[in-house]
């Protein structure tokens, strides 16, 4: 990002370990190292820094994504805009133009349907960034019918259900993945929903799901992703230390554009923020 003048940065951590990833990048113009050992407090820096108007959103490097997450949580000195948290995927089908969403590969493990539900608001805020229509949001399980046996498909329904009458989207489930991402399958299966494989956002019931389908994406189909983490009060983008560079800088890209799309909101929430 630095290299094709899209973006500056401000590096914060250890400036040996920084100069020995980054190299000759450390010395271009618009590049700044600020020296922190300690990574609770170097995490706590990056959001004062955000905070104070120097940047305008984040990226976690080298630190746990819990240690990020708990400076952008705190209640006083945090970024926290929403009243959740989310990590969404974007990513593009090879047969299919357009985005899609993916939520939640990466923070909530187990969520209820209060949570759920949040997690729907946080995808649908940042596709109509992208696309002015209603999405369809697909309440992903192992069947479409609901079943006691199966407690997914019961939050499915009940998060549905909540949604139901809104006109500023569209929300299904239970509905499994063949339904949710195959026209054939739904017409095979005769499906008799809305969505008939063509979900824009694919919402998991717990973080195993998620992460399965993100690396099976990832490394199966190999479509193009980024990910960022959604409710701040900035952009903060959070990648795998696994994940290819392609897909750490399509999630940076990501984040500057939810960064520009959300430009006029986002600088009057940290305005207030600061007052």
């Amino acid at each position: 990002g630095v290299k094709s003048g899209l973006l500056s940065a401000i590096l914060i951590g250890d400036p040996a370990k920084i100069r020995e990833l980054y190299g000759d990048v450390c010395s271009r113009d618009g590049v700044t190292i600020i020296e922190e050992l300690d990574a609770s407090q170097a995490c706590r820096k990056a959001v004062a820094v955000v905070r104070e108007g120097q940047a305008d959103l984040l990226m976690k490097g080298m630190v746990p994504t819990s240690t990020v997450l708990k400076a952008v949580l705190n209640s006083q000195t945090g970024l926290k805009k929403n009243p959740l948290l989310s990590h969404l995927t974007f990513f593009e089908r090879k047969d299919q133009p357009g985005i899609r969403i993916l939520t939640d590969a990466a923070i909530n493990i187990a969520p209820d349907v209060e949570a759920l539900a949040r997690i729907v608001e946080n995808a649908v805020e940042a596709f109509r960034l992208f696309v002015n229509r209603p999405p369809k949001v697909a309440m992903l399980a192992a069947i479409e019918k609901t079943s006691e046996k199966v407690p997914s498909t019961i939050a499915a329904k009940a998060v549905a259900e909540q949604f139901a009458g809104r006109k500023d989207l569209i929300v299904e489930g239970p509905i499994s993945l063949d339904l949710a991402v195959s026209e054939d399958s739904a017409r095979i299966k005769k499906y008799d929903g809305t969505i008939h494989g063509d979900a824009d956002i694919l919402v998991v019931p717990r973080i195993e799901t998620g992460n399965v389908l993100y690396k099976s994406l990832q490394y199966y189909a190999q479509v193009p992703m980024g990910g960022v983490v959604y409710g701040a009060r900035c952009p903060v983008v959070l990648t795998s230390r696994s994940d290819s560079n392609e897909t750490k800088f399509a999630s940076l890209l990501l984040g500057v554009l939810l960064w520009q799309r959300a430009l006029p909101s986002i600088g009057d929430r940290l305005q207030e923020a600061g007052s």
